[in-house]
């Protein structure tokens, strides 16, 4: 018997541009699959919260979705393709 292991694929900012986020969306999305907060993200991106906090916004409108749990699913269903 022969098993096939699939490689997964590693989710960057780059591969999130394909959920028709912004660059920025897209990293702000990158780092929420980090388990970053929002204030964190604004430090790591040089950012305010509340811009921070819009973007969050935003991804969730784009993606259809209400929580970070369930955009980090849309982020998850990338590495299956």
């Amino acid at each position: 018997m022969i098993l096939h292991l699939e490689e997964k694929i590693a989710v960057t900012p780059a591969l999130l541009l394909r959920l028709g986020l912004t660059a920025r969306e897209a990293e702000v999305l990158f780092w929420i699959a980090q388990g970053k907060s929002n204030p964190d993200i604004a430090t790591i991106l040089t950012l305010g919260v509340r811009t921070v906090h819009k973007h969050v916004e935003h991804i969730f409108k784009k993606l259809g979705c209400e929580t970070r749990a369930a955009a980090l699913t849309a982020a998850e269903i990338l590495r299956a393709k």
